[in-house]
């Protein structure tokens, strides 16, 4: 059904929302009971192990302080205007005279299949390659190893994931590959992660991961790679469909999660102050927060307010969200460095990427000359996706009006 939602057609994306909401609803009873069980359980939890606020153990596993992440948050809670301005120019491509919440997510323009395996690969190893031989021979071996299966046939399930195995092995992508662009992209990012996973194996088992929010580092770092070479050339009308994708997948991995960190800080703390909470009481909280996010781009019907309950995390791994806004926003602050750095700073990231996990973040961070509390590091990263939105709102105004794709 949530795919649905991506439909181009604005009433199939009604009925999917529709049929979304029907089938929450009926399971409203069961969802809500078993969530506030959940967030008791985790009150006492954390009481028997004396940690003073709902989101310390996570803290804890992340090996990063309170103060640091905070800093993060509020970075990207301070920026949330720039998801309005986005969406404000999505509203005027699809020709609504209002975005609802089942309009989020559909598409700007019809889907391109037109870059071929090989070429994906090029484009990849190229743009690697530009700024570190290092970085692309790490990714050229998966294509000359064969350890990458991104065949598509029938019984294989899309997505994508790298699996790190272990440091005397080698790691491996699974991938299905159907000569999208968001597939090229989804090369790139699995191969940061490879490559991430090639250089720390240096380290010992034990030192091999690094902690949740670093696992995105060399991902993010990837994709930003392949993103600028794609758009380096090409017209207006060729650069926007990119910039579009880009930047709505940006969202969700910096922003949203932020979102979904104070949701979790509100129910959590609701829960333990005012005992068991209603249906009513959660659809008042999540609301609210989302909300803040759109400001007046994007009006959150009725429907939404039960929604909260798709988000998986909130269920099976409380507090893990924010390692999402976390990692993204520090890959693309480091890459902004990296634009600035030359051959010095592509030697301290690849060192950086053997050091593994054989450190706490505030150390391999250090590394590269990156303290975690600063904030301008952490603008730097919000800088570059504001000239995202730029360029995206540069590319329309050069293109000028267009039928209404919906």
């Amino acid at each position: 059904t949530t795919k649905l939602l991506r439909d181009p057609n604005r009433e199939m994306r009604q009925a999917a929302g529709d049929a979304l909401t029907q089938g929450l609803e009926e399971l409203e009873r069961v969802v809500v009971f078993t969530y506030n069980n959940l967030v008791q359980d985790k009150r006492v939890g954390d009481r028997l192990r004396s940690h003073p606020y709902p989101e310390h153990s996570r803290h804890l596993a992340n090996e990063l302080d309170k103060s640091t992440v905070d800093l993060v948050i509020d970075v990207c809670r301070a920026n949330y205007g720039l998801v309005a301005r986005y969406y404000r120019v999505k509203r005027e491509i699809l020709g609504l005279p209002e975005l609802t919440h089942i309009d989020r997510y559909a598409p700007l323009f019809p889907a391109k299949a037109n870059v071929p395996w090989e070429q994906g690969r090029d484009i990849v190893l190229d743009a690697f390659g530009s700024f570190s031989p290092t970085l692309a021979n790490r990714a050229r071996e998966f294509f000359d190893q064969n350890w990458i299966d991104a065949e598509s046939r029938k019984g294989k399930q899309g997505g994508a994931f790298c699996s790190y195995n272990t440091p005397d092995t080698h790691p491996v992508v699974f991938q299905t590959y159907q000569n999208h662009y968001d597939d090229v992209m989804t090369l790139a990012h699995e191969l940061g992660h490879g490559a991430h996973a090639s250089l720390s194996r240096a380290q010992s088992y034990l030192n091999f991961h690094g902690t949740l929010p670093l696992a995105e580092l060399a991902s993010t770092f990837g994709e930003m790679l392949v993103f600028e070479k794609i758009v380096a050339g090409g017209t207006p009308e060729d650069r926007l469909a990119p910039y579009g994708e880009k930047i709505e997948t940006t969202f969700p991995t910096r922003f949203r999660p932020a979102i979904f960190f104070a949701v979790l800080q509100k129910a959590h703390e609701a829960r333990r102050e005012e005992g068991e909470l209603s249906p009513e009481r959660f659809g008042e909280l999540w609301p609210e927060s989302v909300q803040e996010m759109f400001g007046d781009s994007i009006s959150l019907g009725e429907q939404h307010r039960g929604w909260w309950a798709m988000v998986g995390h909130f269920f099976f791994a409380p507090f893990y969200v924010y390692a999402y806004s976390f990692g993204e926003l520090l890959a693309l602050s480091l890459y902004e460095m990296a634009k600035q750095g030359g051959s010095e700073f592509e030697q301290k990231y690849i060192e950086l990427l053997r050091l593994g996990g054989s450190r706490s973040p505030q150390e391999l961070m250090a590394t590269v000359g990156v303290n975690l509390d600063d904030r301008a590091f952490w603008e730097g990263g919000v800088a570059a996706i504001e000239r995202l939105v730029e360029a995206f709102e540069r590319q329309w105004a050069e293109l000028g009006p267009r039928p209404a794709q919906v």
